[in-house]
C-alpha cells in the first residue's frame, strides 16, 4: 500500500464521518471548527440566494395552508399546473416506492444516493444502468426496456453527480415503453439553469412522475420546498398521503416572491455563471498538479457544482485537507462499479466570487496541499 492509501485508510479508521453533502453539523463536530467558520462546498447550491427579508409576521402566526398566491406562482414558473407542494422532494422519494406495484427498478449506476436506498429498503429488484456516458446510458436503457419493459426507471436529469444530460424527448419515449403499472421518475433537482430541457415543457404521459427542488437554485434549501408533478392515479395517492400544512407560512411567502421574481433569475444565471468558473479556476491548480501524479477525469463542471473523477483515496485525502481548513467538498465513492474499483468523484460546489476572505481561504487551503505533494 502506497502513502496515500496509508493516510487515507488510516483517516477513516480513526474514525471521519463520511458525510452527506451539507453535513457542517458532523463536519464541526469531528474537526473542531465552529459551524460558522466553514465555507461548505459539499452541496450544489446557490451560494447567493433569494433574499429573505420582509417576511410579514402573519405568516407566521396563520396556519400555513396553502395560499393560492403561492400555487399560481409555482405553476406559472414551472409552466405546468399538475403540481403537488412538497417539504422537499425527498419526502416523497422515500415514499413513492410503497406507492407503487412491485416491479423491477432501472437505477444509475452513480447518483443521488437516496433514489437507491428508498428502493432498496422497500424490497425492489433493481438493475443499474451506465451514468458517466450519455451514449452509454440510452443505450443500456433502451436495450433494458427492449428485455423487459414491466419495469419502474428512474433517471436524474442532469445527473448529480455525473452531470448527465438526457434531452426531455428521449424521456417520453422511455416512458411510453414502459407496461402498464410501470412508472418513470424523472428527478430535474437541477434543471432550473436550462428550464427548457425540463420534461414539463413536453406533453408527458400519466405514467411519468417528476421532481422539482426549489431550494438549489433559489439557494435556500434550509425552507424545504419542492414540488411533484404527476397526473392521474398517481397524483391521487401522493395527494393522500400528504397531510394538511405541507408547506410553512414563511416559506410559502418567500417562494411566491422569488418564482415571480424574474428579473434576480436572470441575474442568478448569470453570477452563477461567473461564480463556477471562479470556483473552477480556483481549483485548477490543485487538478493540474494531481494530473502529474495520477489518472485524473474532469468528470463534469456545471453551474452548480464540478466532479472530478480520480483514485478514492486521493479523494479522501483531499477532502481531510480541505476539512482541517474548514472547507468542505464531498467525495462519492464509486467502488460498486465495476470498471471504477477504488475511483471516486470528488465534488465541488460553487462559491461567490464576492467573498474575498472565502477566496483566500480556498487558494491557501490548495496552495498548502500542492506544496506536500510535490514534497512527498
Amino acid at each position: 500500500m502506497n502513502s496515500l492509501s496509508n493516510i487515507a485508510t488510516a483517516k477513516l479508521e480513526q474514525g471521519a464521518p463520511s458525510m452527506h453533502g451539507g453535513d457542517i453539523v458532523s463536519a464541526s463536530a469531528h474537526y473542531n471548527i465552529a459551524q460558522e467558520h466553514w465555507l461548505d462546498l459539499s452541496t450544489g447550491l446557490n451560494p447567493k440566494g433569494y433574499p429573505t427579508a420582509n417576511v410579514p409576521a402573519k405568516a407566521y402566526s396563520q396556519l400555513p395552508y396553502l395560499q393560492p398566491e403561492f400555487l399560481k406562482s409555482a405553476k406559472d414558473y414551472y409552466g405546468c399546473a399538475s403540481l403537488i407542494p412538497l417539504i422537499g422532494s425527498q419526502m416523497l422519494i422515500q415514499a413513492l416506492p410503497g406507492m407503487l406495484e412491485s416491479k423491477p427498478v432501472l437505477l444509475p449506476d452513480v447518483g443521488y444516493s437516496e433514489h437507491r436506498d428508498s428502493w432498496q429498503k422497500a424490497g425492489f429488484s433493481y438493475h443499474n444502468y451506465p451514468a458517466f456516458s450519455q451514449s452509454a446510458m440510452v443505450e443500456h436503457i433502451d436495450k433494458a426496456l427492449a428485455n423487459n419493459s414491466a419495469s419502474h426507471l428512474v433517471v436524474i436529469n442532469p445527473n448529480n453527480p455525473s452531470g448527465v444530460l438526457i434531452a426531455p424527448e428521449q424521456l417520453v419515449t422511455w416512458a411510453n415503453k414502459l407496461e402498464s403499472g410501470c412508472y418513470m421518475i424523472v428527478d430535474e433537482a437541477f434543471i432550473d439553469l436550462t428550464p427548457k430541457l425540463s420534461v414539463l415543457a413536453l406533453n408527458w404521459p400519466a405514467n411519468m412522475l417528476v421532481l422539482r427542488s426549489f431550494g438549489k437554485f433559489f439557494g435556500l434549501a434550509g425552507i424545504r420546498i419542492g414540488f411533484a408533478f404527476a397526473q392521474g392515479e398517481l397524483a391521487a395517492k401522493i395527494s393522500d398521503k400528504l397531510g394538511l400544512w405541507m408547506i410553512n407560512g414563511p416559506a410559502q411567502y418567500i417562494a411566491t416572491k422569488a418564482f415571480a421574481d424574474t428579473q434576480w433569475q436572470r441575474q442568478a444565471n448569470l453570477t452563477l455563471a461567473e461564480n463556477a468558473q471562479y470556483t473552477q479556476q480556483l481549483f485548477a491548480p490543485l487538478i493540474d498538479a494531481l494530473v502529474t501524479l495520477e489518472a485524473i477525469k474532469i468528470q463534469c463542471q456545471c453551474p452548480l457544482f464540478s466532479a472530478i473523477e480520480m483514485p478514492l483515496a486521493r479523494a479522501l485525502a483531499i477532502q481531510a485537507h480541505c476539512c482541517k481548513a474548514g472547507i468542505l467538498l464531498r467525495v462519492i465513492n464509486l467502488s460498486q462499479i465495476a470498471v471504477k474499483q477504488q475511483r471516486a468523484l470528488l465534488r465541488i460546489g460553487v462559491l461567490d466570487r464576492e467573498n474575498s476572505a472565502q477566496s483566500t481561504k480556498v487558494k491557501d487551503c490548495v496552495a498548502q496541499y500542492i506544496s506536500e505533494i510535490k514534497n512527498i
